[in-house]
């Protein structure tokens, strides 16, 4: 049994420190024999974390017996917390939802969103575990959407919603086996979605990071973390070449007002694919080294299928892509 708890800010990390000592587990065994025993210590740590109701914003937590750490625990391995919220009953093939495309307006089903959203945003495919992960962040959307708006735009800046039906052509035989699979990832999440401090996280979402996340401001649950494996995609690493005529006529950039531009804006008019790039001056040109594919926020698709294939499940992918989030379900 731990005694003590403490967080600590060290290195810009926080930790936690569950403290215990022997003596004081032999003098309850004497006492209470019929107490619960743990057959590891990490299944000790995390049923207490979860019965103290712990904040799960540490970044490593320690296990420290009579004063000497004796094993150390990263947060990835905590399972998130699911809560059970008490909300009216909603069945996803059933709940309609406005769908607003352009100047048109539909009612389609919450699961046919969901189905629609991961035909949309699905380059390569990917482990069911992945899939499930971000299922739970278009539900987590959708439902943010219909609460605040009511209704929720097709086209957006976090999730593209796409009629399944239009990519049966581009699948062929792989349509069915596909559009099972995702019924599967989407079932077997049924109602699970995401808060951060009470409030609906965003759900980004990036195809390739440069090798580590990003940390943003302006949402808490937005820490900078490493995605090495990234490093491993076919399109991690590209190349791009411009002439100074180029550059001139089509962009109007020059060596003179080149440093006037931000790096968000140079790759939005070169329609670069990503924002961590390098910059060659060379003598003819500028050559632009890439990394990754996509804004390094959140989650990055190419990461959480590749922890996936380690044999991560969907909590702990997102768990290692968010910092302080809670899973909660709808009721049923």
């Amino acid at each position: 049994m731990f005694f003590r708890y403490a967080y600590r800010k060290e290195k810009g990390q926080l930790l936690l420190y569950l403290y215990k000592t022997t003596h004081f587990e032999f003098a309850q065994e004497a006492i209470n024999p019929k107490e619960e025993h743990y057959s590891t210590l990490e299944d000790e740590a995390i049923a207490f974390v979860k019965k103290k109701q712990l904040p799960l914003s540490f970044e490593k937590l320690y296990i420290v017996v009579d004063g000497n750490i004796i094993k150390t625990i990263p947060k990835e391995d905590f399972p998130l917390e699911e809560k059970q919220l008490k909300t009216h009953d909603i069945d996803e093939t059933h709940f309609m939802i406005c769908l607003k495309d352009e100047n048109r307006e539909e009612k389609i089903s919450l699961f046919q969103y969901l189905i629609g959203t991961l035909f949309a945003s699905t380059a390569f495919p990917l482990e069911k575990e992945a899939l499930k992960a971000l299922v739970i962040l278009y539900r987590t959307y959708a439902l943010e959407q219909i609460k605040e708006k009511g209704m929720i735009d097709a086209k957006n800046s976090f999730v593209i919603y796409k009629d399944p039906q239009l990519y049966k052509f581009s699948y062929l035989e792989q349509f069915h086996k596909t559009y099972q699979l995702y019924r599967e990832a989407i079932l077997e999440t049924k109602g699970l979605y995401l808060l951060s401090n009470g409030q609906f996280i965003k759900p980004y979402v990036h195809l390739i990071s440069s090798g580590k996340t990003t940390t943003n401001q302006k949402d808490s649950y937005l820490v900078s973390k490493d995605s090495l494996w990234d490093m491993k995609a076919k399109n991690y690493f590209q190349s791009f070449f411009f002439s100074y005529q180029d550059l001139a006529q089509k962009f109007l950039i020059t060596k003179d007002n080149f440093s006037q531009y931000t790096k968000k804006d140079i790759a939005y008019l070169l329609g670069l694919p990503s924002l961590a790039f390098t910059c060659l001056e060379e003598k003819e040109g500028l050559t632009i080294l890439s990394r990754g594919v996509g804004n390094d926020l959140g989650l990055s698709l190419f990461g959480a299928n590749y922890l996936a294939k380690q044999g991560l499940n969907y909590a702990q992918i997102l768990a290692y892509y968010f910092q302080n989030i809670l899973l909660y379900r709808l009721s049923y």
